[in-house]
């Protein structure tokens, strides 16, 4: 199902400029320090889970991201919250990515490591996951406007290298993006697998629901026009698109594909 977007100045997911124009501001991520969508009850079952110093840092397909600290360990957790768990959409979401990160398959060191999720009565469903430190692709490449081209190719080698390994284990991320490619370091990372699932053919379970989160700046003529849900060719096709905004600055867009 395609995902319609506003022509104003916050959207809740767009890759909708080339490097170097406010990418971050095209992925609704200028209005991040408010908590007021987070309800007090949900508030109260995340400290139940001995997390704390919560702040909210992003927006995702589903609802928000919020930072916060195990009081066990001291080291950051990353919670998602869903912001109207009454929508069947957004839950679907919500238990898919749960399901995605906790898949035994799951190479290490690709997706979040995952600590599980809450539905509590009265409060909103959440899960809590590591927090990558890092930057999201866009803001890494704002930060390195002059990277020589030797680095840029290096990393799209490193972009493909981590989706292979994705693929390899039979499981598809299906929402690339400039937002959803993290870089920690000198790794690449891969975080909002709302829309993931198996990558085999036929696989019957909630990974098969027709709405798939994408980002249409990034996604093939098939998947945008709804035609059929993404492949892996279809995510080697976005992939191809990231890496050409890697290399130019722009977005291999077509902007006369059918909308």
């Amino acid at each position: 199902m395609k995902r319609r977007r506003n022509s104003g100045a916050k959207t809740d997911r767009s890759d909708s400029g080339p490097v170097g124009l406010q990418l971050r501001n095209a992925l609704g991520l200028d209005d991040s320090e408010s908590l007021d969508e987070v309800l007090e009850p949900t508030k109260l079952a995340i400290a139940n889970e001995g997390l704390r110093d919560l702040v909210r840092v992003d927006r995702g397909g589903y609802g928000v991201v919020c930072k916060a600290v195990d009081v066990n360990t001291g080291n950051p957790r990353a919670i998602k919250v869903v912001l109207q768990p009454n929508d069947e959409d957004r839950m679907t979401i919500f238990r898919r990515e749960c399901r995605v990160l906790d898949a035994k398959e799951m190479p290490i060191g690709i997706a979040p490591k995952y600590y599980g999720a809450k539905e509590p009565l009265g409060a909103q469903p959440f899960l809590i996951q590591e927090w990558i430190e890092g930057m999201k692709l866009s803001d890494w490449l704002d930060g390195h406007p002059q990277l020589p081209m030797s680095d840029r190719e290096a990393l799209c080698r490193a972009i493909f290298d981590t989706y292979s390994r994705l693929h390899a284990a039979n499981l598809i991320h299906r929402d690339v993006s400039m937002g959803n490619i993290m870089i920690s370091g000198r790794r690449v990372r891969l975080i909002d697998f709302g829309g993931g699932g198996r990558a085999a053919q036929g696989y019957i379970s909630l990974n098969t629901k027709s709405r798939v989160p994408t980002t249409e700046a990034f996604v093939s003529d098939l998947v945008r026009n709804g035609e059929r849900k993404p492949t892996i060719a279809d995510e080697i096709h976005a992939i191809a698109k990231v890496c050409f905004t890697i290399l130019t600055g722009q977005l291999a867009f077509d902007k006369t594909s059918k909308e």
